[in-house]
């Protein structure tokens, strides 16, 4: 008898205690969770710890790298992006004004990790003009929603990329309609006749005279007009990153109706930032930070999860 209450008792404390450490568990969660910063919300975070180092004196050594030195030196670093905003990567926040995006972000976090001030280059009209912008010693870094070309990089040292993107095409059904059906449009974009446009000297420009060179290709000065021409029906197609596609496909209540998306799964648009040809210490510290950058954020750099986070709603 005895033996009996022995075992009920054991039971029960043996129940106790595990009630006690699950309610400490259920503490602890609660207590660790965090609400998701907007990507405004991130941005000023990031400017704020930015600006403690808007008057910092030079921490430079003789055994940093001349590159890394000259910024130490001067107390900034200086991005170069397109004078026209990128939304998601770089644009003005619709209420605030303020400057904020995914480049942006990795921007103040680049600065603040070398304890020196993120100034940006707007001035750059084109993503040509980025790397010019680079190699004429204007900016230390593009970082510009840069694709990586064989023709660009025969100029400057890409860094490795922060995102990768499937290629992309917005067909117009209408026009289409003209040329074949449902069933033929694999075999018709394998071998695509018709107007495609493009944006004028932008890695798009590049890839659709190598993808497609029984195209009409037609250049735009940016992504808005090459759009409207596209629901226009100026242009059969439109030919972006699948990031740009998504983007119409959500926002355009008519697209869903008059567009088709078409994703590309064998060719990648890859995107990254770029240095100077005579920068390889830079180049160098810049992919050690992407190593850190990428596997704390790694949720987050999806082309899906970018879009959902600047875009919201889908």
């Amino acid at each position: 008898m005895n033996r009996m209450y022995k075992n009920i008792f054991l039971l029960i404390s043996a129940l106790l205690l595990l009630f006690i450490l699950s309610c400490r568990f259920l503490n602890t969660n609660e207590g660790s969770e965090t609400t998701e910063n907007s990507p405004l919300e991130t941005v000023r975070l990031l400017m704020e710890e930015n600006r403690q180092y808007e008057n910092v004196q030079s921490r430079s050594t003789d055994a940093h790298a001349p590159e890394i030195k000259a910024i130490l030196d001067r107390g900034y670093i200086v991005f170069a992006m397109t004078a026209s905003d990128v939304k998601p990567f770089f644009y003005k926040h619709e209420q605030t004004g303020e400057f904020i995006g995914l480049d942006v972000e990795i921007a103040y976090a680049i600065a603040n990790r070398l304890g020196v001030k993120a100034v940006f280059n707007r001035n750059p009209p084109t993503f040509d003009s980025v790397v010019t912008a680079v190699i004429n010693k204007e900016a230390d870094v593009a970082l510009s929603k840069l694709s990586l070309t064989i023709r660009r990089a025969e100029l400057i040292r890409y860094t490795q990329p922060y995102i990768v993107f499937r290629q992309a095409l917005l067909i117009n059904r209408l026009e289409y309609a003209k040329h074949g059906t449902e069933e033929q449009l694999p075999h018709f974009i394998r071998n695509f006749r018709g107007n495609i446009g493009v944006i004028v000297n932008s890695s798009y420009h590049n890839f659709a005279m190598i993808n497609f060179p029984n195209a009409n290709i037609i250049t735009f000065n940016n992504w808005n007009d090459t759009v409207d021409a596209l629901f226009n029906g100026e242009l059969l197609a439109v030919y972006r990153d699948e990031g740009e596609v998504l983007i119409i496909n959500n926002t355009r209540q008519d697209a869903s109706i008059l567009m088709k998306p078409v994703f590309i799964g064998d060719r990648r648009d890859q995107i990254a930032m770029a240095v100077s040809s005579d920068a390889p210490l830079l180049q160098d510290w810049l992919n050690i930070f992407l190593d850190d950058y990428l596997m704390q954020n790694y949720k987050e750099l999806t082309p899906g999860r970018i879009i959902e986070r600047h875009f919201g709603g889908f």
